[in-house]
């Protein structure tokens, strides 16, 4: 099977197979390492140390993609603490975040269909935040949550789009919801919508 990233994809996660959840995010960890236009993933401790170094935001990003791959996957961990911090954007994960367009991975989407005998691993992706998702897609032909507004689904792009991935933002009900409709998505055991 072929890496799942091309050159045009940028960001850090899982690269040799498909990522299940890929995260579009209009900001980068502030450090030298992730302000290149490169593609990797993370090493074993990596995420422990960008928390520690760039503070909160990034410990709140990291910890509500971690409690969202470890509702879905086996991940072989005992907690989502400790998935954060050992396999969260690595080899082991099951996710990728991108700092490019959502243009981008739809492509390499449609690209991987292509190319591979067999059809590529389903992924879902998520657009971080409703300003940077207003620069990524129009919003107006998205489908809403029933109960919530604020997630608001694309089927031409497999994309949903959230709040922010802050507490105040994207809660524990919403987030249970962001799973759910993840799971619905590429059937993963668990209950749909």
């Amino acid at each position: 099977m072929k890496d799942w990233t091309s050159s045009k994809i940028v960001g850090f996660g899982v690269i040799k197979h498909s990522p299940r959840v890929v995260l579009h995010i209009a900001n980068r960890p502030p450090m030298d390492d992730f302000q290149h236009d490169i593609s990797r993933p993370l090493q074993l401790g990596e995420a422990a140390s960008i928390i520690q170094q760039t503070g909160n935001h990034w410990r709140k990003v990291f910890s509500i993609l971690a409690k969202i791959s470890f509702a879905l996957f086996d991940t072989g961990c005992k907690t989502w603490q400790e998935y954060r911090d050992t396999k969260l954007l690595t080899e082991q994960g099951f996710e990728f975040i991108a700092f490019s367009p959502l243009s981008v991975t739809t492509e390499q989407r449609v690209q991987n269909l292509k190319q591979l005998e067999s059809e590529p691993t389903p992924y879902v992706s998520l657009v971080c935040g409703f300003s940077y998702a207003q620069s990524q897609l129009d919003l107006l032909p998205l489908v809403s949550h029933q109960k919530f507004d604020k997630l608001k689904w694309s089927d031409v792009d497999q994309c949903l789009v959230t709040p922010y991935f802050d507490w105040r933002q994207l809660n524990n009900e919403m987030l249970d919801i962001v799973v759910n409709i993840i799971k619905s998505k590429l059937d993963v055991d668990g209950s749909p919508l």
